[in-house]
């Protein structure tokens, strides 16, 4: 069992995320052409629907493994760590049949209740997936419990690439038949792409080698159930609760377009153009750093378990910075590169200002995602929820304002979730700041990049307008542009020593 430090596994988390990412942006260029915007928007109502159902059954115990195993590996109870992946597989399969058949039977049902009635098929062709996914939890959280990323990386990247060849070339075999059945079509790779994940992921855990204790068991398997259960339970009825709000937003938002006095075509191309192609561009690096969310858990976990505060603390400081160092230049480019991020990706850069608009959350979703993750692995387990809670609630009040009315339309909801989500790194910062009684020095994680921010903006203004000129392709003009002005954020945080290589050692250590 190989071992990682929160770093290294974040970093293997991170390319393996951002290739899958990537393939998953490339999955969805050659869609917009077959799909267009009716057919983006049928596939991703369809694609909310299977995450809503996902994380109505399975949430909360993907944490609830990796933070047994994490802390029955720091105690070195490793028998105990079989049995908690062991129990988790069988109580895993039953729900996930469960749910593959709710949502395959209750399609028509969501279809319906979403306003979309075109995506019955989709939602149908979805439904296995559950059911792969739900059996290949365990075994991916095992391995994240274990500091071991990679073979989450390397089914992460092998899902993608399935769902990219097999979702595409159904999409094309079923384009004759109709927008539904072709989103139908190519939803299905999203279902081939999961069956090859769990494959690796099975194979991997059972060619892994765990030690074995010296000491007779402890622990009986109605305590290891009882626990998981302690820590799943809250998170799922937390998620239940956070996904039917989206669902309402998602509803409220096509309803408030069509009050705005908007036709339904028109309401669905705005929706679609902001979910396919502005949301799809927007998620790329907010997913590819929720990684280190992920690499955070095990090291938190286990210093709480065994008492050592010191190292969550100093673990914390490390990933809040480099949380904060990584998302600001993404922002960034978000913000002043969208036309031409949405012309390479898309050919259509009809929703730059959409995406333009929504990019500065990028830096708050991504401090936010860190800052739950130190909370729940330190035992605060339920706090972010009610931080999420209070926050989704005032986006569903901002946005049915502002969507409702005709010069916001769809700009609203960006405007609502800016707001929100900065309410909500505020708030999981306090929280963090006093539950691990941390002293955050706010020159360092906030002037100092906003410093960096501000050069890298400048270098970016005064490169336009020469690189439009010399520049034939968009490529070319934003590898160029992306490339000095990183280079000049990446040297600002070094002069003002907002990076400190020597607090990097120690970490790595």
């Amino acid at each position: 069992m190989k071992k990682q430090s929160f770093i290294t596994g974040a970093i293997i988390l991170m390319i393996a995320n951002a290739v899958s990412k990537i393939l998953g942006a490339v999955f969805k260029i050659p869609l917009t052409y077959i799909l267009k915007e009716e057919g983006m928007a049928v596939f991703n109502i369809s694609f909310q629907i299977y995450i809503m159902v996902l994380s109505f059954i399975i949430s909360g115990f993907p944490f609830a493994i990796a933070k047994l195993v994490a802390e029955f590996i720091s105690k070195r109870e490793y028998d105990d760590v079989r049995r908690t992946v062991n129990l988790s597989t069988l109580i895993l399969i039953i729900i996930g049949i469960a749910g593959s058949l709710l949502l395959y039977f209750g399609a028509s049902f969501f279809a319906l209740a979403m306003k979309e009635e075109k995506a019955v098929y989709a939602i149908k062709a979805i439904s296995p997936a559950v059911f792969f996914v739900a059996l290949g939890t365990a075994y991916k959280s095992y391995f994240q419990g274990a500091s071991n990323m990679i073979p989450t990386a390397v089914s992460q990247v092998v899902e993608a690439v399935v769902k990219l060849v097999a979702g595409y070339a159904l999409a094309v075999f079923f384009i004759s038949y109709g927008t539904a059945k072709t989103a139908a079509g190519a939803i299905m790779g999203v279902t081939a792409g999961e069956i090859i994940a769990t494959a690796i992921l099975m194979i991997g855990y059972f060619f892994s080698r765990c030690k074995k204790n010296k000491i007779s068991i402890k622990r009986k398997n109605s305590e290891i159930i009882k626990s998981l259960m302690c820590i799943a339970i809250p998170l799922l009825c937390a998620s239940v609760v956070t996904d039917m709000l989206n669902v309402v937003d998602t509803t409220l938002v096509r309803t408030r377009l069509l009050n705005a006095g908007l036709s339904s075509e028109d309401a669905r191309f705005l929706y679609g153009a902001y979910t396919g192609y502005a949301l799809t561009v927007f998620h790329l690096p907010v997913g590819i750093l929720a990684t280190l969310g992920v690499s955070i858990l095990p090291v938190i976990s286990g210093a709480i378990a065994v008492g050592n505060t010191e190292r969550a603390q100093k673990t914390t400081k490390t990933a809040l910075e480099l949380t904060i160092f990584a998302s600001v230049p993404c922002s960034v480019v978000l913000f002043t590169e969208s036309e031409n991020i949405l012309k390479l990706l898309f050919n259509n850069p009809s929703s730059a200002v959409m995406l333009t608009v929504v990019s500065p959350c990028v830096i708050m979703m991504c401090v936010s995602q860190i800052s739950s993750a130190v909370l729940q692995s330190s035992n605060k387990i339920m706090l972010p929820f009610f931080f999420s809670l209070i926050c989704s609630l005032i986006k569903l009040v901002i946005s049915y304002i502002l969507v409702g009315c005709r010069e916001y339309n769809i700009y609203g909801s960006a405007i609502s979730a800016n707001i929100s989500s900065f309410i909500m790194m505020v708030l999981s910062l306090v929280a963090v700041k006093r539950h691990l009684c941390l002293k955050f020095d706010f020159k360092a994680i906030i002037i100092k990049p906003a410093a960096a921010a501000a050069a890298m903006c400048t270098v970016i203004y005064f490169l336009k307008t020469p690189l439009n000129e010399l520049c034939k392709s968009s490529f070319s003009e934003l590898f160029i542009t992306c490339a000095v002005s990183c280079t000049v954020y990446i040297l600002m945080l070094i002069l003002t020593r907002a990076i400190s290589f020597k607090e990097l050692r120690k970490v790595l250590k």
